[in-house]
């Protein structure tokens, strides 16, 4: 993207963790950046994919949206298909796609980002099953339980924090189950805690991925089952985010890469996508590479930092 961003349409989601007054900053930073803005809140789920679909139809030169993992998945799934780009202003408890990207969680700097000229962009894959789309993730079991434990409630007096106590509680009750797994065509039984289907490794915290070689735009999705959860898996998440390296010892965690992947579970476990439990349990992901455009910090930026 060349030209300099003067036309925004922004989606605010009221119900994300971050708290305080929002719009003063947007307006003194669109003000300053030169940039006409128009808002629209969320009310339910779905709506921030309408409101995408709108800013589409209205020919925007970028969306914006302030919210979570949640609201910003659902912006993306209206994107699709265009090559309008995609500011995020983190607002959740998480943002681990903003978090993966080095967008900034300053709502200020992170503004900034659209009055830069030319704007720095980077296209990002973006999994599907179904008629959705997802950015983070798909986890079954364990991880699932700690997203579904870390309610509003909990998020709005924890923060983050919130998805560490909901662990300790799903730690104490968590099951084993047997992963059925097709993975561009080759098929795997493996038992274990919880199976993650990924397009970020970050874990919504500093720069810090539970495995470096998970990359949002390498066109592949990621497939991790945590197969055992005890002392030794401790001290191997504590090496594998002090070094950033993948881990090795496959009676603890394995890993693959694929395009086209298939999962089923048994017994069932809890599912969650982006940080929303499913009510329907997802068998088939699909990687749609390249998928959509989102404003980053420039590499002058990551020189500085």
């Amino acid at each position: 993207m060349e030209k300099k961003i003067t036309d925004i349409h922004i989606i605010i989601n009221p119900a994300s963790g971050q708290g305080g007054s929002i719009l003063s900053i947007i307006n003194a930073s669109m003000k300053e950046a030169g940039i006409e803005w128009k808002a629209a809140i969320t009310h339910r789920a779905g709506d921030a994919i309408q409101l995408a679909k709108a800013a589409v139809k209205d020919g925007a030169d970028a969306l914006a949206v302030y919210g979570g993992d949640g609201t910003v998945m659902e912006a993306v799934s209206g994107l699709i298909g265009s090559d309008i780009p995609l500011a995020i202003l983190p607002g959740g408890s998480a943002n681990v796609l903003a978090t993966e990207l080095g967008i900034p969680g300053d709502l200020k700097e992170a503004c900034a980002l659209l009055g830069r000229v030319p704007p720095e962009t980077k296209a990002i894959d973006v999994g599907r099953f179904d008629e959705r789309y997802f950015t983070a993730g798909v986890c079954f079991g364990f991880e699932a339980d700690v997203v579904k434990g870390a309610d509003r409630e909990a998020k709005n007096k924890h923060g983050i924090f919130a998805y560490l106590l909901s662990a300790a509680a799903a730690m104490r009750k968590a099951e084993k189950a047997v992963y059925h797994l097709k993975i561009d065509g080759e098929e795997h039984e493996v038992q274990g805690w919880t199976c993650i289907v990924a397009n970020t490794g970050n874990l919504g915290f500093s720069s810090v991925s539970f495995d470096k070689h998970i990359d949002v735009s390498d066109g592949l999705l990621d497939v991790v089952v945590v197969r055992k959860a005890n002392l030794s898996l401790l001290k191997l998440l504590a090496v594998t985010l002090i070094q950033r390296e993948r881990p090795h010892d496959l009676e603890l965690v394995q890993h693959w890469q694929g395009r086209d992947i298939s999962v089923s579970a048994s017994p069932e476990q809890t599912v969650q996508c982006d940080g929303e439990v499913l009510d329907r349990i997802p068998l088939h992901f699909k990687v749609v590479p390249g998928a959509i455009q989102v404003l980053v910090p420039g590499k002058k930026d990551d020189a500085s930092a």
